[in-house]
């Protein structure tokens, strides 16, 4: 079956939510086990997002795009910050990318 650009994008802006999430609870003070398993969704959810997002988008944007293994899992400045790039392919901002 064939998904549709739409649930595509739903998708991918349900993992970037989801990855915000996991970010902001792993700046608060968990106790190691929850720290532990939140982590490991993180990773699931950042490798989730590449795929998809590498399946729904198969051009290079620009060199600044991030990938799973460019991202920090924990405590950080700017929890977005490594989705930011991608987060603006979801949104409908490509043009500034491409053109960049």
């Amino acid at each position: 079956m064939m998904t549709s650009i739409d649930d595509t994008l739903s998708e991918i802006r349900w993992l970037r939510n989801g990855i915000w999430r996991c970010r902001r609870l792993l700046n608060t003070d968990l106790p190691g086990t929850e720290r532990k398993a939140l982590e490991k969704r993180l990773h699931e959810q950042l490798s989730a997002f590449e795929r998809l997002s590498s399946t729904a988008f198969p051009f290079a944007l620009s060199s600044k795009v991030y990938s799973v293994r460019s991202t920090t899992i924990g405590r950080s400045d700017s929890p977005e910050a490594p989705i930011e790039n991608a987060a603006m392919v979801s949104s409908g901002c490509m043009g500034k990318s491409i053109s960049g």
